[in-house]
């Protein structure tokens, strides 16, 4: 099984690089995950509070109602979530501070919707508890339903329990990746729509009847219509043969554990940027990873990977790739790209492993006057002689605005060579790409060392799984 690795990004089974807003890298995840939250439980609160409230009973029946409701409805707005961003939305990209942070919001959300699973099914299991503590005497009524409802109702419970007892199986599988490899993972995740469609029966069957007539089970209703039409489409997308870019391999080199590959792409190529990044597979196969373009573009159709061996599809590689080949890409995505002008500020890039590609593909963009600042580039691997290493450090001979120092051979990079260019009348603007760990130690290293307003931190926030 591979590790977790990036190219741009810190990535598993691939690499890609994003920014994230300055000082503060959860900031665009957390921002949509509350309005998000905050919609649908308006929708509950204007249904349960005003235009349906649970009919009369004891408070605990009430609560019990309520809050099964309540939790049903945060999960459905949290999968619907969930199923709109698997389409790798563009649109929302910028919004949302690149695709590392639509792939890190798109987890937490299952994450949190499992958990609102998780209390909506107790709730369902303190029947018991509620009816020995205060009897049943002040249980809530029952509301008359509309035939279909009553036949379809145990059908609805039952499927529900289960796809909840399943998504609490992919959560564990999720969580514990060293368990299973990549590719089973990737094939039980690609059912996660037909799970999504069986809660949406289950929704649209056990929802109270009078939700349906209100603003709020509108919005429901609608939220519901998008969230299958994102599934459907995902469905479809699953058993597609074909991305929407193709190319061919025109060379194909290994150097120690780095596969260069370059490709020819069709004319539906839209070309990119330096710093992004592509979903590529083999044509004819499904199972696709993402790597950073690690050249800029040059209006030629022609892109190129820099492939680290860290993964089992990785190591295999080498051995399936070969010129002529036919492959498939999807993308450019990706926000891990160059200011457009120089503000006058310190500009700091620091790479690490794999996280050398971005650079790459930087140090290849013809630097136009006033757009490429004067930086420093800083790179750590193990030794001197590594083929990423080398490629930056030839890379860097045609640019003398970019100030390259390798830390290898015992050599170790640490925050304190960033700290050293800091200088109190100039903004430090710092891009990385590494280790999470490495990330981490330099973020925690500048909170307590320089004035928060003083720097900047553009940051990949990335895992696959």
């Amino acid at each position: 099984m591979s590790s977790v690795r990036c190219v741009g990004f810190w990535f598993s089974h691939g690499n890609y690089a994003a920014s994230v807003p300055p000082n503060n890298p959860d900031k665009a995840m957390r921002r949509p995950l509350l309005l998000l939250l905050s919609a649908f439980f308006l929708i509950w609160a204007v249904e349960a509070l005003w235009l349906s409230p649970s009919p009369p009973g004891d408070g605990l029946w009430v609560l019990r109602q309520e809050g099964m409701l309540l939790t049903g409805i945060l999960a459905l707005g949290t999968m619907t979530a969930i199923m709109v961003l698997a389409l790798r939305p563009r649109r929302l990209e910028p919004w949302l501070g690149g695709m590392d942070k639509v792939y890190k919001l798109h987890k937490w959300l299952g994450i949190i919707a499992i958990l609102l699973s998780l209390a909506h099914w107790l709730g369902k299991q303190s029947k018991g508890l509620i009816s020995s503590a205060i009897g049943t005497s002040g249980k809530l009524a029952k509301v008359p339903v509309p035939e279909w409802v009553s036949l379809f109702k145990p059908y609805a419970k039952t499927l529900g329990e289960w796809t909840f007892y399943a998504l609490i199986l992919m959560l564990i599988i999720t969580l514990a990746r060293r368990t299973i490899s990549y590719k089973k993972w990737y094939s039980l995740h690609r059912l996660m729509p037909v799970a999504y469609l069986i809660l949406i029966f289950h929704a649209v069957v056990l929802t109270p009847i009078a939700y349906w007539s209100g603003i709020g089970g509108w919005l429901l209703a609608i939220s519901m219509v998008i969230g299958t039409v994102a599934a459907g489409i995902q469905l479809l997308r699953n058993l597609s043969s074909a991305y929407p870019h193709t190319g061919t391999v025109i060379s194909c080199c290994s150097q120690g554990d780095v596969l260069e590959v370059q490709c020819r792409m069709d004319q539906s190529w839209p070309g990119h940027q330096a710093g992004q990044f592509a979903f590529l597979r083999l044509k004819g196969e499904s199972e696709s990873h993402p790597f950073t373009l690690s050249d800029a573009d040059q209006d030629d159709q022609i892109v190129r990977f820099h492939i680290k061996q860290l993964g089992d599809w990785t190591r295999r590689l080498p051995e399936r790739l070969h010129v002529g080949q036919n492959i498939e890409l999807d993308g450019p995505y990706g926000r891990f790209t160059q200011p457009e002008q120089d503000d006058g500020g310190i500009y700091i890039w620091v790479g690490a492993g794999v996280g050398a590609t971005p650079f790459l593909s930087w140090l290849s963009q013809e630097h136009q006057e006033g757009h490429a600042p004067y930086a420093y580039l800083q790179y750590a691997c193990q030794h001197s002689d590594d083929p990423l290493a080398q490629a930056l450090i030839k890379a860097a001979e045609d640019h003398p605005d970019v100030d390259l120092k390798i830390y290898a051979d015992g050599r170790r990079w640490t925050p304190k060579d960033v700290l050293q260019h800091y200088h109190a009348d100039k903004p430090m603007h710092i891009w990385f790409c590494g280790p999470a760990s490495m990330g981490r130690q330099l973020r925690r290293e500048l909170k307590q060392t320089l004035p928060a307003k003083s720097w900047t931190l553009h940051k990949e926030h990335f895992q696959f799984r």
